[in-house]
């Protein structure tokens, strides 16, 4: 078969898992390991009293999930590195952004949400699916973070 080229480095990563079922990201923290990415949203973890405040910031997250668990159809047992951003964004202060808000507050434009944490850049990642065939899926993992908004 014609592997596609450059295969990336997390091609067959091994799961990792605690003993509840967790797995742990790049950094060594613990994730809930997602049975389903296309079900609700998950709601925003309680901040814990032991969490550091840089594990709040907006960071590029990893998790290991299992191709198949990935919503897009594929059946495979492959497991991936799945690469997400996620952490809390400040108001920012610039110029801009201090005439924003006083043109929201006397409403000469539209309501605007916070900054939020988003991709900036993404990663193809290829796999192996159940037929032994090569599958590569564009943008799918983040490969930069961003408060965007």
């Amino acid at each position: 078969p014609h592997l596609p080229s450059p295969i990336l480095p997390f091609l067959l990563i091994s799961e990792t898992q605690t003993s509840q079922g967790a797995s742990l990201d790049t950094a060594g923290h613990q994730n809930s390991l997602l049975k389903s990415l296309p079900g609700p949203a998950r709601s925003r973890p309680k901040r814990r009293a032991w969490e550091r405040p840089e594990d709040r910031e907006c960071r590029l997250r990893s998790l290991q999930v299992r191709v198949k668990n990935l919503g897009l159809g594929y059946s495979s047992e492959e497991t991936i590195l799945f690469k997400y951003c996620s952490g809390s964004c400040p108001k920012a202060r610039s110029n801009h952004d201090l005439t924003l808000s006083a043109l929201l507050q006397r409403s000469e434009i539209p309501a605007l949400g916070d900054p939020c944490c988003r991709p900036t850049h993404y990663e193809d990642v290829a796999f192996l699916d159940d037929s032994h065939q090569w599958q590569e899926v564009e943008q799918l993992s983040a490969a930069a973070c961003s408060c965007v908004g």
